[in-house]
């Protein structure tokens, strides 16, 4: 398994910088990723010699197959068969990548180079990028954007492994976490995500890499664990920018072996170099250029502010046991949401109005989805009973037998729970549990250590509760509303009729058609009303989630996001003559749809109304062709 960790860090560390060369060379094409990939099967044959042979490697495997014959092992193996059925079944339809992170891998590869897009959504151009990067060459060899979960899949599997070998470096019992690390990959976050295309979890082996192998390399005396560490950092930082605090981890745990560094110091260099490639400092080095700040976001306003990091902890002390501890299924969360924005009017709730709608569960789901979900309920209880349960067991050791560990250890086992004050400090974000994913395993070990675990896990009630809390995760993955693995829309048809006054029935139903519908639904609008000789469609949105479905066929066409102040000329110079306007884009606007076409000259040739919720107006989808603008251009007077 470390093995294949190793494979993974050089497979990222390689693709991110690959992609970031190529961009500067004006190369992000099949050529240029053809060359790179020649360059890659090069370096890895001249290293043939130090990856296991074929013997070893079947030994491996063989071993690792007979380890899925117990109940744990073989519910996590149930995990990733179903993540890889929904991913393979399911395109994307989550917000944000339809929004911002596959339409910007669509413009980067149009122009060839990574560049400042031309939009007011800021997350196209500001946000960690390396998901991205490595998002690229599946587009542009498949021309689609199926595959891209793979990525989060592979990470996934990779998992266990990690948080077992961490854990008994931090001073964790090896019984104790080689069952923590079966029931760890059963947190929601990371199970709901691993057929997605989302970001959240997938930093999580990153974070778990960079400490485990910087650890591993103090005991080793081995540079090249410590080389791979730090390209793991390195990667974790251009995920996310939520996620650098934890490449402190990394430098802690890494301080004691780092004069292994200077045993080969032009190798040492090399990687160096690579690891700032595929971190966040490119990034935020745009970030600086186009916006003036490092995460690409407005500087706030100077005057007076109640928002000051303490209501960020206290707010966030509130948010994240909320999100966490969610149920499955949340049939009141309109009138949990209602009594939240109620709640920020007050004088009080006036402290939280910098987080993006405070306290707010998910509006469109009702329950827990691969976008809102945390560590999970049921972990989170599991956790409880166990702290609760362990002293219970908890027995003298024999004289001589306690396990010492050093302070590098107990630091790295205390300076997450810091970290995690930071994060509830500054991320104030909307369904912010999912965006600690990679944070939660760095918290465990300081329970885990505890006297009384080592002999709680041998207990059939505690193993069969945990067990009992694996299915769970199973049978979510199989209900889930965003990758159902049942035919929940036929079964519920059938119930409707039988139960024509019930209302968990119709919130059901619209709930697993609802915004999974809207997204396919929106990337196949208007698709056989533009013709396909166009070459450039205008798009008018703020964050809409319907520009992936506008670039296909792919090469064939490109997206221009029209902006708040583009003039009529602007878009006729830009050869733009359909235009795909949303509400979103006339309340940025400020203007009304007749108002639009007017000032634009358009003709409104179709239109479509999709509604997320039941109890409210669904929002407005336009296709509008644009006359020729006969002022467009100045003429220039003809001679005398």
């Amino acid at each position: 398994m470390l093995t294949i960790v190793r494979v993974w860090i050089l497979l990222s560390a390689g693709v991110v910088g690959a992609g970031w060369i190529l961009s500067a060379c004006h190369q992000l094409n099949r050529t240029g990723y053809a060359v790179a990939s020649g360059v890659a099967i090069a370096a890895v044959w001249w290293c043939k010699g130090q990856w296991p042979g074929w013997k070893e490697t079947r030994r491996a495997g063989r071993k690792l197959l007979r380890r899925f014959k117990r109940p744990a092992p073989g519910l996590f193996l149930v995990l990733a068969l179903l993540s890889l059925t929904a991913g393979a079944l399911y395109v994307g339809v989550n917000g944000d990548s339809n929004a911002y992170r596959i339409p910007r891998v669509l413009h980067w590869l149009d122009q060839r180079q990574w560049h400042w897009i031309r939009t007011v959504d800021l997350r196209m151009n500001n946000i960690g990028c390396n998901f991205e990067w490595l998002s690229a060459p599946f587009i542009l060899f498949t021309r689609a954007d199926h595959l891209l979960f793979l990525a989060n899949w592979i990470s996934y599997l990779l998992l266990p492994g990690l948080v077992f070998s961490l854990f008994i470096r931090l001073g964790v019992r090896p019984r104790v976490a080689w069952w923590w690390m079966w029931l760890a990959a059963s947190g929601w976050c990371f199970a709901l995500q691993a057929g997605s295309d989302l970001t959240d979890s997938f930093a999580a082996i990153y974070a778990l890499a960079a400490v485990d192998l910087a650890l591993r390399a103090r005991e080793s005396k081995s540079s090249s664990d410590l080389w791979l560490s730090l390209l793991a950092a390195a990667l974790l930082t251009g995920v996310k920018q939520i996620d650098i605090p934890l490449a402190l981890l990394w430098l802690v745990a890494a301080l004691p072996a780092a004069r292994l560094l200077l045993a080969r110091p032009a190798m040492t260099a090399i990687v160096v170099v690579w690891g700032l490639l595929v971190s966040a400092v490119p990034l935020t080095f745009f970030n600086l250029e186009h916006q003036g700040t490092w995460t690409g976001l407005a500087k706030p306003d100077s005057g007076l502010s109640l928002d000051t990091p303490f209501w960020g902890i206290v707010g966030n002390t509130f948010c994240l046991p909320a999100q966490n501890l969610m149920p499955p299924l949340f049939p009141w969360a309109d009138a949990w949401n209602a009594t939240m924005e109620r709640f920020v009017q007050t004088p009080f709730g006036a402290h939280f109005n910098s987080f993006e709608q405070f306290g707010c569960l998910s509006r469109l789901k009702h329950g827990i989805a691969e976008s809102n979900a945390g560590i999970g309920l049921c972990l989170c209880l599991l956790i409880a009973v166990s702290i609760l349960a362990a002293p219970q067991y908890r027995r003298r050791a024999p004289a001589g037998t306690e396990r010492r560990n050093g302070l590098l250890i107990r630091w790295l086992r205390i300076l997450p729970w810091p970290l995690l004050l930071l994060f509830m400090a500054e991320v104030r974000t909307y369904e912010n549990a999912r965006h600690l994913a990679p944070y939660y395993l760095f918290l465990f070990p300081s329970f885990l250590i505890r006297p009384g675990h080592d002999r709680l896990v041998y207990w059939r009630w505690w193993q069969q509760l945990g067990l009992l809390i694996m299915l769970g995760t199973v049978m979510l993955l199989v209900v889930s509303r965003s990758r159902p693995l049942l035919p929940a829309q036929t079964l519920l048809g059938w119930l409707h009729p039988e139960y024509p006054q019930s209302k968990l029935i119709a919130r059901a139903m619209f709930s697993f058609n609802s915004r999974s519908a809207v997204f396919e639904a929106q990337r196949e609008a208007f698709s056989r009303e533009i013709p396909p000789a166009e070459a450039v469609i205008g798009y008018a949105t703020s964050n809409g989630g319907a520009e992936p479905g506008l670039w296909w066929p792919l090469g064939c066409r490109r997206v221009e996001r029209v902006l708040p102040d583009d003039t009529p000329e602007q878009l006729q110079l830009l050869g733009i003559h359909f235009v795909v306007l949303d509400d979103a884009g006339l309340a940025l606007k400020g203007k009304t749809l007749d108002e639009w076409l007017k000032l634009f000259n358009g003709e409104l040739i179709d239109q479509m109304v999709f509604k997320q919720q039941p109890n409210q107006p669904g929002s407005g989808f336009y296709l509008v062709r644009l006359h020729r603008q006969t002022n467009a251009i100045a003429r220039p007077p003809l001679p005398p």
